[in-house]
């Protein structure tokens, strides 16, 4: 008899198992590290800087007294033992926004803080900014890797071979033709890399090292710079072209009237007035802004590294500077200068170098030397051993001669002769 089959019984069906709801996601936090000490911050990126100057310097021709007797000089004015001054920096790179300043403080900060006004209290020194070498902003619209970088401050001058830090130069002591351009500009710099072999630079200033403008109008200039890298990507070549161009002179005189008599605005002169025993003066608007009263500067550098140990430089410069006509104060007469300097410097072995640099300067009308009115012909020479016994030490021995077609070269107390040769130690220490 056939057995009917028995039916499998049906599966029993097990209810899921819960789910728990899904945790929020975990937010965007820095990892552990970053709050752990020395983390990166972001005054982390901060560069800072420090360096210390002082000099002893003599001149044979002994003059008195030892402050600021040795003529042509920029910032070794002094002899026997003087601090030049003491430095300190700090920059945070533009990633898109970043800042730098230098502040300064000692003689050398004075002299740089002196400009070129009728009125020295229009310059940085007499305004309490002689301590702010540089201090500005910069914007890199595209971040750190753009090719356009904006400075907007004071800042230094893109001008020139040589700068205000002597441990930078191949010479402690500063050129003639150092002398007679400017340190530091206040306004707008814009940079263009176009490629790594050239770049722009593009300049809206007040002037030459005046942070508050003497006069209402602007100083424009640009730089063209080359540059051809080795395998290291270090300069082998690198060439400047610049031209700056502006007003530098007051855009006011003031007219100074003696006892008896008067300034009278309708005629804008002195008159007679017997009866008034005290000066007087008045002010007359005498614009420098016109291109009639511009002072036009081209300059030139190239430098070069051919081998490893040696380092040479070119400078050249021609300047244009118009001066107010002493009997007609609305007329400008232009006077020309023009200086070149030859330079170079053999590292012997890694701590010990020897440098050399030659120069000539053509003043016309005494635009770096005040003393002689007259147009003069200025060479100099300068010889000069340096020794690095540490990374952070710098001691130079300058041995210089300068000599001028004109008797300027203090002397004594009283005498004035046509030459002059100093030596000068400079020990400088720098963190960078």
């Amino acid at each position: 008899m056939p057995v009917e089959p028995v039916a499998a019984p049906s599966p029993v069906l097990e209810p899921a198992p819960l789910q728990a709801p899904p945790a929020d996601p975990e937010p965007d936090l820095p990892p552990p590290e970053t709050y752990a000490e020395g983390g990166d911050g972001w005054y982390d990126s901060i560069d800072f800087s420090a360096f210390v100057d002082a000099y002893a310097s003599v001149n044979y021709n002994f003059p008195k007294p030892q402050s600021g007797r040795n003529v042509l000089r920029a910032h070794d004015a002094n002899n026997g033992l003087s601090l030049s001054w003491v430095g300190v920096n700090a920059s945070y790179p533009a990633d898109p926004v970043g800042a730098t300043i230098s502040l300064r403080f000692g003689p050398t900060a004075h002299q740089i803080a002196s400009c070129f006004a009728d009125d020295e209290a229009q310059c940085d020194s007499g305004r309490g900014l002689e301590n702010v070498k540089q201090a500005f902003a910069s914007w890199k619209p595209g971040g750190s890797d753009s090719l356009f970088t904006l400075d907007f401050g004071k800042f230094d001058t893109p001008f020139g071979a040589e700068v205000a830090e002597s441990h930078l130069n191949m010479n402690y002591t500063r050129s003639m033709l150092y002398a007679s351009q400017p340190v530091t500009h206040t306004g707008l710099r814009g940079t263009f890399a176009f490629a790594d072999a050239f770049d722009v630079k593009l300049l809206a200033v007040n002037g030459w090292n005046n942070s508050i403008d003497n006069n209402v109008g602007k100083t424009f200039g640009g730089q063209l710079n080359f540059h051809l890298k080795n395998d290291q990507d270090a300069d082998v070549v690198s060439i400047s072209v610049g031209y700056l161009g502006g007003p530098e002179h007051d855009d006011i005189l003031v007219v100074k009237c003696g006892a008896g008599e008067l300034f009278s605005p309708k005629s804008t002169k002195c008159i007679s007035a017997p009866t008034n025993t005290e000066p007087t003066e008045g002010v007359l608007d005498r614009a420098s802004a016109n291109t009639d009263g511009w002072r036009h500067l081209v300059d030139l550098v190239v430098m070069a590294n051919p081998v490893e140990r040696l380092r040479l430089v070119l400078n050249a410069d021609f300047g244009r500077d118009s001066v107010r006509n002493p009997n007609d104060p609305n007329q400008y007469d232009a006077k020309n200068y023009f200086g070149v300097l030859l330079g170079a410097r053999v590292a012997v072995v890694e701590q010990f170098g020897v440098a050399a640099r030659g120069e000539y300067f053509r003043d016309s009308y005494a635009f770096i030397n005040p003393y002689h009115q007259n147009a003069q012909d200025l060479v100099g020479g300068t010889l000069t051993l340096d020794y690095l016994p540490a990374d952070f030490l710098t001691i130079r021995l300058d041995n210089r001669y300068d000599w001028s077609s004109r008797q300027i070269f203090n002397k004594e107390i009283r005498e004035l002769v046509g030459s002059q040769f100093t030596t000068t130690l400079g020990v400088v220490a720098h963190t960078d």
